[in-house]
C-alpha cells in the first residue's frame, strides 16, 4: 500500500529536478501528497475541487512511495547530512520525506551533490503509477436498458422513411445501423459521455472507466474462459451472497444471450439487473470488478460518492468488506457527501485517511491556488460541517444509558469490560460511539419526560437521544409517594428499557468480598480488624452504605465513610477503588451481573446493521 504520491517537473534523468504538485491547482502544504491508508476519503462542499482532483490522480501519471521506500531513500543519506545542526528529525515517514526535501531544496549551494543524490534515491525508490492498475468509478454508473430505448428509436425511424431527405438525416441513420452492427454487448453511454466530459475522448482512459454498461461481455468472458476464470465468477457470487444476500436461498447471475444482457435471481425472482434497483446494481457492478482484481498487487480504484442509491446500512457494509482481507492489494480514492463513511471508519478498525477540500475566496493567501487541501482525523467535529451534518440529521451515538451521576457511570462501564473480557464472543462496543452516558443528576430527573409527547413544562429526553435505557436508584422508595408514582410513570413509558436498581444505590450492587477489599485498600494498616468484624455480616442492599461501615466500626478504627445522608461520603474515591480489585466478571454479585447484561443487550440491539 503507497503512502505518498507526488509527480516531477522533469524525468528523474534531468538535472535540475524539483517536486511538484500532483495538481497545480491545490495548494497541500507538503511537497508529497499523504499520509495515505488502505482507504483515503475526500470531503467538501459542491465545487470543492474533490472530484476534479479525484480524477487528476486516475488519469495522470504520478509517482507513489510505501513507507518502507521513503524510510530507504531517508536512510540512504550520509549521517553529517540529514542530522545537521538545523534539521529536527520527525517521527513520520511522510514529515521525514517533506522535511528532506525542504533541506534539499534550501542547500544546494551547500551540499553540491544534494539534489542529484536526492533524486537518485527517488528513482530507486519510487514506483511510476499509470493507467495500468487504476480504476475509475464514476457518478454515473448502473446497468441500463440501451438496448430497448435505441431500438425504438431506429424503429421509429425507419418507419418514417420519407424523411431520410438530407445529409443530416441519412448520417443520423448510419450511426444507428453502425451501433446496431457492433452489437450491444460492450456498449456502455455512460463510458462515452465520461471519457468525452472529463478525459478529452482519450481511449486509454476509456478503458478503465466502469459504470457496468458492459458487464455482461465482462462475465460472459469469464463463464467461456478456462477453469480459473470460471472459479472466480463462481466464487464471486458465492461473495456477493454471502455478504449482501444472505437472507435469501439463492443468489445468481446469468448472462442472458437472447437479451444480451445479465439476469440476476435472488431468492425465487428471476430478472434483468435494469429492473433491480439502483442500490442492487451499485454493488453487484463495483464488487465485481474489484472481486476479479483482487489478487493483482497495488490496484487502485478512484471512487466518486459510493453512497449513490446505498441505503446507509448497505453502505457500512460495502466499506466494510472492501476493507477486509479479501481485498487485502486495493487501494480506495473517495468523494462523498456521506458522514456514513466517517462514522464506519470510527466505529471500525478500519485504517482511513480524510482529505478536506475547499475553494479559497482570496488565492493570495492560499499561495495563488484555488483549492486547499487539509488533512483530518475522524475526530474532526468540521468534516461534518463541510458534509452539511447538523444536530437534528442524525443521533451523535447509537444510543444512550441514563444514570444518576458520574460513579453510576464509572461503576457500569468497568462492569461492561469485565463482561467482554469474560465472554470473547461479545463485541466490546465503545462509549460515545455506540453507546454514550448522560447523566441525570438524581432529582433533576423530574425535569425530564422520556413519553412521545412533548411538555412545555420538561424536556423530552427522546429528542436528545431516541434509543435510551434508564437506570434509578431503589431509594428504599415507599408505596405511594411521589418518587413512587414518577417511577411508574417511567416503567410505562420506556417499558423494558426502565430499570430500577434492587438496592438503595449503584454501590450496594458490590458483593461483601469486594467491600472487604476495597475497605482494607483503603485502610491497609487495619487489615486484621477489617477482616474479623466482616465475618459473618449479611446483605447490605437497603441500606445506606456510607453508615452501614461506619456502624460496623464504632470505635472510628478506620476513616469514617458515611455523608450526613448515609451514603459514601466520598463517591469518587470508593468506586475508583472499587475498580482497582474488581478484576473478575465472576466476581460481580447476581445483582450486579443481571444489569450489566440487560446493559449489553440493549447496547448490542441498537448498533445492529
Amino acid at each position: 500500500m503507497f503512502s505518498t504520491f507526488f509527480k516531477l517537473a522533469n524525468s528523474f534523468n534531468t538535472h535540475p529536478n524539483q517536486l511538484i504538485a500532483v495538481n497545480r491547482d491545490y495548494n497541500y502544504d507538503k511537497h508529497c501528497f499523504g499520509k495515505l491508508s488502505k482507504t483515503n476519503v475526500f470531503i467538501g462542499e459542491n465545487n470543492s475541487g474533490k472530484s476534479r482532483f479525484l480524477r487528476t490522480l486516475y488519469s495522470s501519471d504520478f509517482y507513489a512511495m510505501t513507507d518502507d521506500a521513503m524510510n530507504m531513500v531517508y536512510s540512504n543519506f550520509d549521517e553529517k547530512f540529514v542530522y545537521g545542526p538545523y534539521v529536527v528529525v520527525p517521527e513520520s515517514p511522510i514529515e521525514k520525506f517533506n522535511d528532506l526535501y525542504k533541506k534539499v531544496d534550501a542547500s544546494k549551494t551547500h551540499y553540491s551533490d544534494s539534489e542529484y543524490r536526492f533524486f537518485g534515491e527517488l528513482q530507486r525508490s519510487a514506483k511510476l503509477i499509470d493507467l495500468t492498475n487504476k480504476f475509475y468509478f464514476p457518478i454515473l454508473r448502473g446497468v441500463k436498458d440501451y438496448k430497448r430505448a435505441l431500438n425504438k428509436k431506429l424503429r421509429d425511424f425507419l418507419q418514417r422513411v420519407q424523411t431520410i431527405q438530407n445529409k443530416e438525416s441519412i448520417n443520423h441513420y448510419i450511426s444507428l445501423l453502425n451501433l446496431q452492427s457492433d452489437g450491444w454487448e460492450g456498449f456502455d453511454i455512460y463510458r462515452e459521455i465520461i471519457n468525452q466530459e472529463y478525459f478529452k475522448d482519450d481511449k486509454n482512459i476509456k478503458n478503465h472507466i466502469l459504470t457496468g454498461g458492459s458487464l455482461y461481455s465482462e462475465i460472459k468472458k469469464l463463464l467461456l474462459g478456462d477453469e480459473g476464470q470460471r472459479c472466480i465468477f463462481s466464487d464471486f457470487q458465492s461473495f456477493l451472497k454471502d455478504n449482501f444476500f444472505s437472507d435469501f436461498d439463492k443468489f445468481q447471475l446469468i448472462p442472458n444471450e437472447t437479451e444480451k444482457v445479465v439476469f440476476v435471481n435472488i431468492g425465487r425472482d428471476e430478472k434483468p439487473i435494469f429492473d433491480w434497483g439502483d442500490g442492487t446494481q451499485q454493488l453487484i457492478v463495483m464488487l465485481f470488478y474489484m472481486y476479479v482484481n483482487k489478487d493483482k498487487e497495488g490496484m487502485m480504484f478512484f471512487i466518486e460518492e459510493p453512497e449513490m442509491y446505498l441505503h446507509p446500512g448497505v453502505l457500512r457494509k460495502f466499506i466494510e468488506v472492501i476493507n477486509g482481507e479479501i481485498f487485502k492489494h486495493h487501494q480506495y480514492f473517495i468523494t462523498t457527501h456521506s458522514n456514513i463513511i466517517l462514522d464506519t471508519s470510527a466505529d471500525t478498525d478500519i485504517n482511513m485517511s480524510i482529505f478536506k477540500f475547499k475553494k479559497v475566496k482570496d488565492k493570495k493567501k492560499n499561495k495563488d491556488k484555488d483549492f486547499l487541501i487539509e488533512q483530518c482525523n475522524n475526530g474532526d467535529v468540521s468534516l461534518l460541517n463541510e458534509l452539511g451534518v447538523r444536530n437534528s440529521s442524525l443521533f451523535l451515538s447509537n444510543c444512550s444509558i441514563w444514570v444518576e451521576g458520574i460513579t453510576d457511570r464509572l461503576y457500569l462501564k468497568h462492569y461492561l469490560k469485565l463482561y467482554c473480557d469474560k465472554y470473547h464472543s461479545q463485541k466490546p462496543y465503545r462509549e460515545n460511539i455506540e453507546y454514550t452516558f448522560i447523566e441525570f443528576g438524581g432529582c433533576n430527573i423530574i425535569h425530564y419526560n422520556f413519553d412521545n409527547n412533548d411538555d412545555a413544562n420538561t424536556i423530552n429526553a427522546k429528542y436528545i437521544s431516541n434509543k435510551l435505557f434508564l437506570i434509578v436508584d431503589n431509594d428504599n422508595t415507599k408505596e405511594g409517594t411521589k418518587k413512587a408514582k414518577r417511577k411508574e410513570i417511567y416503567r410505562e413509558q420506556l417499558k423494558d428499557n426502565f430499570y430500577e436498581l434492587p438496592v438503595v444505590e449503584i454501590e450496594n450492587l458490590i458483593t461483601l468480598d469486594t467491600l472487604k477489599k476495597v475497605l482494607i485498600l483503603q485502610n491497609p494498616e487495619q487489615r486484621e480488624i477489617i477482616e474479623q468484624t466482616l465475618i459473618g455480616k449479611k446483605s447490605f442492599k437497603k441500606q445506606r452504605l456510607g453508615k452501614f461501615i461506619d456502624e460496623l466500626f464504632p470505635n472510628k478504627d478506620i476513616k469514617q465513610y458515611a455523608a450526613e445522608s448515609g451514603t459514601i461520603k466520598n463517591k469518587l474515591n470508593f468506586c475508583n477503588s472499587v475498580i482497582d480489585v474488581l478484576d473478575d466478571y465472576d466476581k460481580l454479585s447476581d445483582d450486579a451481573k443481571l444489569l450489566t447484561e440487560k446493559l449489553y443487550m440493549f447496547i448490542e440491539t441498537n448498533n445492529k446493521d
